[in-house]
């Protein structure tokens, strides 16, 4: 598995180096797979996610690989058939930018070859924002996502677990995309409270007590942490192919 995937991130990184002579094929061009991948939920998160995650290593304002970048990068090389590992390995076409794009993430392979053979296995526990993001990057585990997050308004106060709640968690966990929303850990960087959200699900929908230690039982952060949950999932969503279109002419 390991030499599977340092092969195709090592193809993805000699084709943003090298230079083709002859003209690059039409369906390959990065224009022309960016839209593709831009026109499908899953693909198109992803696509945002990295560009958002990479900006800073894109533009060349930093020199290193930042967490973000390699959680966008793992997510975008998740995507379902392919079409994320397409945009990566895809044709610029003399297009100087994307050129210049693609040699500046090359400082990302060795992290995001690490983190990829992790996550390649069930039992890995990564971060939440990973996991979400990951999960995210596969249409049929955002719209159990979505699902879950419209069901499950009254758990991160921690009132009760519905029912219904209770089945959008059980449709969610059954995603191949979703293992790592399991057991992934709570690291700060979610625009939720990731602890407390942990805790009530533990507590309420399995009945399993799990510390409190880090958890703020403020009821205003709650209901805070709940809209902050439901805009980091919904809004992206919402506004996905509108940024999209602004960054396939922007920086195609």
């Amino acid at each position: 598995m390991l030499f599977k995937v340092c092969w195709i991130l090592v193809a993805c990184v000699s084709k943003s180096i090298l230079t083709d002579s002859s003209a690059a094929s039409d369906d390959n061009t990065c224009s022309t797979v960016q839209n593709k991948c831009a026109s499908r939920v899953g693909c198109g998160m992803a696509l945002h996610n990295f560009f958002i995650g990479c900006h800073s290593v894109i533009y060349g304002e930093t020199d290193i690989c930042t967490v973000q970048c390699q959680r966008a990068l793992i997510s975008l090389l998740s995507t379902e058939d392919k079409v994320g590992l397409a945009f990566m390995n895809c044709e610029c076409d003399n297009n100087e930018f994307c050129n210049t794009r693609k040699q500046r993430v090359q400082i990302c392979t060795k992290d995001v070859l690490d983190a990829m053979e992790s996550v390649n296995y069930s039992t890995t526990v990564v971060s939440c924002t990973l996991a979400q993001w990951i999960c995210e990057a596969d249409t049929s585990c955002y719209t159990a996502l979505r699902y879950y997050v419209s069901h499950c308004g009254q758990l991160i106060d921690g009132h009760v677990c519905t029912s219904r709640c209770n089945n959008s968690l059980d449709i969610l966990y059954r995603q191949d995309k979703a293992t790592q929303l399991i057991s992934c850990t709570c690291d700060g960087s979610e625009d939720y409270d990731c602890i407390k959200l942990r805790r009530n699900t533990e507590r309420l929908c399995f009945n399993r007590d799990v510390p409190y230690h880090s958890i703020n039982d403020d009821d205003r952060n709650g209901a805070r942490s709940l809209a902050m949950f439901v805009w980091s999932v919904s809004l992206e969503y919402l506004v996905l192919f509108a940024l999209g279109l602004v960054i396939i002419r922007t920086l195609s």
